[in-house]
């Protein structure tokens, strides 16, 4: 399905007529630094491996993810992608409702369709886009449903305290909750935040975690959950086998031991989400919002100017932005970009300053009673 993600660079560039080399994706909030040198590495050394059939119970990934959580192997399931779990999570467990504060990930909705389960979606009213506090009155009033969560939230970016996903989680047994974790990586004081390490000891908690976009390979499709033993072993009844290829586990395998390459890129991405902000809020006609992760959400102030008006400009200089009026909740005066290298941050700053220059440029002449024809003149 697919309806709503970024990352799509072939797809917009067969669309535009561009090179799919020459575009910098910030669309896609993939980390920046790339793939660790030591996952090139163990995927050479292993290549051969593809004549043989992958470990169908991932038992050497598993067990490395147990030990980092911690918790037992049996609290663990590998899939291809995050999202091939959250489509599994619906289809095995059933739920008599979906629920989903948005604005959300957009494959959650979709997810739940595919396994014939209606959706509540309750639409965040505050512009500040908490993801709990103003929203849990009216979450509270379905008893018996599903409900799925991003923590930190995409793509608005907003963390929510686990002190606050855990009184949801104990206020009612009969409401499951799948906290959507795929960021978390890139927090650095992610205790206050993650609630992985309490997912093995709740009857009613599936942490979902992505493993591609903190280590950068997203092609590669690969993520796991963590939950109590009795919920792991109803969703494996219904997940396929030989869904996680060979060259993808030995990937994960090298990269989530590679301590520093982690600490590298929080400190990195620290550094340039600051830089980023800094320049967007410089920018007029524009407010982004205060970033937590690898990416910005961006709102457009300016009424003459669209995302999709905005990013159709960009892709003249070769920039992919994520265009966020498909998500519930937003609108086209919203879009979304990820945090790259400094010459790329730069060169998007850049851009986009003169893009919202040339409105305002319009707009001052039209103040001043100078007609259009002659606004565009001046501007050569």
């Amino acid at each position: 399905m697919l309806s709503g993600h970024g990352g799509n660079v072939k797809q917009i560039c067969d669309k535009y007529g561009l090179n799919p080399d020459e575009i910098i994706d910030f669309s896609a909030s993939i980390n920046p630094l790339g793939c660790p040198d030591v996952v090139r590495k163990a995927v050479a050394e292993q290549f051969n491996d593809i004549q043989h059939y992958p470990d169908s119970q991932c038992n050497d990934l598993r067990k490395a993810i147990a030990e980092r959580t911690p918790c037992n192997e049996s609290n663990v399931i590998i899939g291809n992608g995050s999202n091939e779990l959250f489509y599994l999570i619906p289809r095995a467990l059933q739920p008599k409702k979906g629920v989903l504060l948005q604005p959300t990930f957009a494959e959650f909705s979709d997810a739940f369709s595919n396994s014939n389960i209606d959706v509540i979606e309750i639409i965040n009213d505050d512009k500040d886009f908490p993801v709990i506090n103003t929203n849990i009155p009216r979450l509270k009033s379905v008893e018996e449903c599903m409900v799925f969560l991003c923590n930190p939230n995409n793509p608005t970016g907003q963390l929510t305290r686990k002190e606050d996903i855990i009184e949801l989680v104990k206020d009612n047994p009969k409401r499951m909750i799948v906290i959507d974790e795929a960021f978390m990586d890139f927090i650095e004081d992610d205790e206050k935040y993650s609630v992985i390490k309490e997912a093995p000891l709740m009857d009613n908690l599936i942490v979902v975690r992505s493993l591609t976009k903190f280590y950068g390979f997203p092609g590669l499709r690969l993520g796991y959950l963590v939950s109590n033993e009795s919920i792991v072993n109803k969703l494996m009844r219904y997940k396929e086998p030989w869904t996680v290829n060979t060259i993808a586990q030995v990937a994960g395998l090298a990269a989530i031991n590679d301590k520093e390459f982690a600490a590298n890129t929080r400190q990195y991405v620290s550094v340039e989400k600051t830089f980023l902000y800094d320049g967007l809020t410089t920018i007029k006609g524009i407010h982004p919002f205060q970033p937590t992760v690898n990416f910005i959400l961006v709102k457009i102030e300016d009424r003459k100017k669209t995302s999709s008006a905005i990013q159709d400009v960009l892709m003249k200089n070769n920039i992919l932005i994520r265009n966020c009026s498909n998500f519930k909740g937003l609108d086209e005066t919203y879009f979304r970009v990820a945090v790259k290298t400094r010459k790329q941050n730069q060169k998007l700053l850049d851009a986009l300053k003169s893009v919202m220059d040339e409105v305002t440029s319009v707009e001052d002449s039209q103040k001043n009673n100078v007609p259009e024809f002659v606004a565009e003149e001046i501007q050569g």
